[in-house]
Order: C-alpha cells, then structure tokens, then sequence
C-alpha cells in the first residue's frame, strides 16, 4: 500500500498543477488524500457522472472504498456486510481503473488489491490459529471479495468452514451442515477451476471436496473425488488408505481391497510400514475373506500379526480362516488339502490357548478342526470345554 499512496501523491500534484482535471476530480483526490472517504465518494460518481470512463476517477474511487474498509472496526455491528460492500466497490473501481488507464495505474490497482486482500485473509489466518473458525470463515470470505481471482482466498475459506461442518455434523445440525457443504463445494470448485500450480492445494481440494460428499452419503461422488486426489498424488499413501475406508464402510470389499493393497505397497517400497498399521493390514484381510480370498486373506492376518506378535484376536483370525478354507475344501473333494488346513487351524489353536485358555471360542474352533480331521475324540472333549467356559461366563 505504501507504494500506492506514494504514487496517489504524486499523481496529486500533477492532476493540480496540470489544472486539466474537473472541479470533482480533484475534490475527489484532495478527500481520499485526506481520508475524508464519504465525501470523496460523492465527488467521485458526480465526476462519473460527467465522464464515467476516466480511469482516474476511478481509481480514486477504488482508494476510497478500500479506505472506508481499512476504518471499520472488526468488533462493530454490521462490520461482515459493510466490509464486502466497501471492498467490492473497491474492487471494481480498481478493475475499471487498470481496463481504462493500465499504463497510469495498473501497477497501483494490482498493489491495492493484493493489500485488501491481505488484509482479510491475515485476520483470517489470525482467527484460525485462535480455533476461531467461525471469525476465520468471514474473514476468509471478504479475501475472496477482494480478490475474487485468488484461489487462495476460497481455499482457506473452504477449510475454515469445513472445521464448522463438521461441528455441526457433530451436534446432529444436518441442515446447517448440508448448508455449509454446499458453499465449500463452490469454493472447491473455484479453486479447482482457477488451476493452483501448488500441487499439494490441488490434491487438498480434490481430498476436501471428497471428505464434503461422503459425509453427505454420496459416495460415488466422493471415492471420484478421492481418485481425482490420487492421481495427482499416487504415492499418497494416507489418501489411499482413507478411500479403501470409505469402500470398506461401504462393503464394496473389491474397490476396498485394491486401495489397501496400493496403500501398503508404497508404504513398504519406502519402508515405513508401522505397528499401527496392523489395522490395515487386518481390513485389507477382512476383506479379502469377504471374497472368500481365504489364502489373500490369510498373508494379510500374517503381516498383521508380525506387527502385533500374540494378538489374540489377529490369531483367532487366521485359525478361523484356515478352518473355514478347509472346509470349503472338504466340500470341494479335496481331503488332503482341507485336512492340512485343519492342522494349521490347529496349531494356531494351540498358540491361542497357551496365551489365553479361558476364552470358549479358541476351544470350538479347534473342535472343529480335530472334527475335520476325523479326531472325534479330540473334538468332544475340546467343544465340551468350549460348552463349559461358555456356561461359565453366563452364569449357569
């Protein structure tokens, strides 16, 4: 701004000495230069009046307006409203102004708008650190007024009113929810259609723009918005991993299944599989075993398992898989492949009850297991103890 007013100084001087400018005109610029704004208006559309393609005029139009934004005080009522009409009409008197006089003032109108800009959005930046999202999201909205051709205005605005959203979602407001999602899905299409170069803003739009859809049960729309986000991003592991919830929720277990696998493959090429990526691992295998994928289903459990040695639930798991494999293949004709796939249930069986021997399911699995493998004697006396310990945790 600095640069501006020096500039507005200068061409001051020059319009009084030239003493070419009309009466108004140089009232106008006499009252912005002494910040006189309301009355600088008014010379101003008198002198419009006379000549409304002075770009001049115009631009000290523009300078009044932006004046009686920087007046207004944040905490005054009314301040949201009167600040996006002061700087909309500054906006378009600048804009006029740099179409009808670019050589004078182009410079100038695009240092102004810039500084309105800021203006905003550092309040906004302000508030947001302050987890003041509903004073974020105004102040978000009037950078987007000032500078309508920045992308970055509606993309901050987009996630401070998302941070509302999703209080709202919380609190059960579907209707101010459903509200609000409809105007972060217009700022994500104004960013998206303003082509960030940034990337990382697009895929965060694109991700935004998909958490927005899913939380509003259009799913179709939202895993295209998610796949949108991978593309531009395809070693975006995190994002993978969300959409393969999203499809997992959903019980679509094919889609599920590919973006688990794509998700935990870049993670191991690049090493950075973690222990709480067991959970993963374990959905990627439920579903799989949903596809009767059995064997799939099984290497994943494994994975998770060395992740989280002993998990009980993660080993009752696998032995319940291999016991259902065999059994397919027992139906199938294939005894000596289902007897192999009791065994294994078996002894993961036995792993189980060396940790914990109290819980009734370990014993009827493996019940079921000696059954299939013609051990009658084995599997009574093991699903006697399951009836048993059953009892025993009803209380009979």
């Amino acid at each position: 701004m600095r640069k501006s007013t020096r500039a507005l100084g200068a061409l001051l001087l020059g319009a009084l000495v030239a003493g070419c400018a009309t009466k108004e005109e140089t009232s106008l610029k006499i009252y912005v230069q002494q910040k006189l704004y309301d009355k600088a208006i008014t010379q101003g559309n008198m002198a419009l009046l006379k000549d409304p393609a002075n770009g001049d005029t115009h631009y000290f139009l523009g300078a009044a307006y932006y004046g009686k934004d920087q007046d207004l005080k944040p905490e005054a009522e009314g301040y949201a409203d009167s600040a996006a009409t002061y700087i909309k009409m500054a906006y378009d008197h600048f804009v006029k102004a740099k179409e009808l006089a670019a050589g004078a003032w182009g410079k100038s109108v695009d240092d102004n708008i810039r500084a309105m800009f800021g203006r905003h959005n550092n309040r906004g930046v302000v508030a947001a650190k302050k987890d003041e999202n509903d004073v974020a999201a105004m102040e978000y909205r009037l950078a987007t007024i000032a500078d309508p051709d920045d992308y970055l205005g509606y993309y901050a605005h987009a996630g401070a009113l998302w941070m509302l959203a999703k209080e709202a979602l919380k609190n059960n407001e579907e209707a101010e929810f459903s509200k609000m999602g409809d105007v972060i899905l217009a700022d994500l299409e104004k960013v998206l259609a303003l082509k960030p170069a940034e990337r990382e803003v697009q895929v965060a739009a694109y991700q935004l723009r998909g958490e927005v859809l899913y939380r509003r049960h259009e799913s179709k729309a939202a895993q295209e918005a998610y796949a949108e986000a991978v593309k531009l991003d395809p070693e975006n592991y995190d994002l993978m991993a969300t959409m393969a919830e999203r499809f997992y929720n959903e019980q679509d277990w094919e889609s599920a299944e590919k973006y688990f696998e794509d998700a935990l493959a870049v993670q191991e090429r690049l090493n950075l599989i973690e222990a709480s990526d067991a959970e993963l691992y374990e959905a990627l295998a439920t579903a799989r075993v949903k596809m009767s994928k059995r064997d799939e289903a099984i290497e994943a459990y494994q994975k998770a398992l060395e992740l989280k040695p002993n998990d009980e639930a993660t080993m009752f798991n696998i032995m319940l898989t291999h016991y259902k494999t065999g059994e397919a293949l027992a139906t199938d004709g294939k005894m000596d492949e289902a007897k192999d796939r009791f065994s294994q249930g078996i002894a993961m069986g036995n792993e189980l009850i060396r940790i914990n021997s109290n819980k009734p399911e370990y014993w009827q699995v493996i019940g079921y297991c000696k059954r299939g493998l013609g051990d009658t004697g084995g599997a009574a006396r093991d699903l006697k103890r399951f009836n048993d310990l059953r009892n025993q945790q009803q209380g009979k």
